[in-house]
């Protein structure tokens, strides 16, 4: 595993767990990450970045009033101060599937189950660093690309019928 100065970002924390937010405080500094504020919702979140420009955010998924997959949606939605593209990890002690796919749609970039370590942490930076993810936009979603790898379709060919691309269909054919 690479070692990489994080002396240089900022980090803003969302975690409403008074103990989870000491825990995640020291992690960070253990990990020399250079700046890092913590707020106790996604609310508060939000109204910090006015102010505060992170570099990651570290979310929790379960706050009042606005939690971690809401504030994503809001952070991807460009309804926030924040960079839409900004990386964000949800750190959640509930792992059901549905709350992991529910995080991963609203646009998450990783997801960190509790109880969390320095090292646990450490991956999941390095996980954005070395593998960032394009980012995708349809009708109902914009995030980093759910799809963590490349896979080949099996068949020969995975068109059924021929498809005459719109350059072809209407280009002049003249010039020359």
């Amino acid at each position: 595993m690479a070692e990489y100065d994080l002396s240089q970002i900022k980090v803003l924390v969302a975690e409403d767990y008074a103990p989870m937010r000491k825990l995640l405080g020291q992690i960070l500094f253990e990990l020399n990450v250079g700046d890092f504020q913590m707020v106790a919702s996604g609310k508060e979140a939000i109204d910090y970045l006015a102010d505060y420009p992170a570099d990651l955010l570290l979310v929790d998924n379960i706050m009042d009033p606005i939690g971690g997959t809401d504030l994503t949606r809001m952070v991807r939605a460009g309804k926030t101060p924040a960079d839409r593209h900004i990386p964000i990890i949800m750190v959640s002690g509930e792992t059901s599937k549905d709350l992991i796919i529910g995080a991963r749609d609203a646009g998450v970039n990783e997801f960190l189950a509790k109880p969390i370590s320095t090292r646990m942490v450490y991956q999941r930076f390095m996980s954005i660093i070395e593998n960032p993810r394009a980012f995708v936009g349809t009708e109902d979603f914009y995030g980093p690309d759910r799809r963590r790898r490349q896979m080949r379709f099996p068949g020969l060919e995975r068109r059924r019928a021929a498809y005459t691309y719109q350059a072809a269909a209407t280009g002049s054919g003249g010039g020359g």
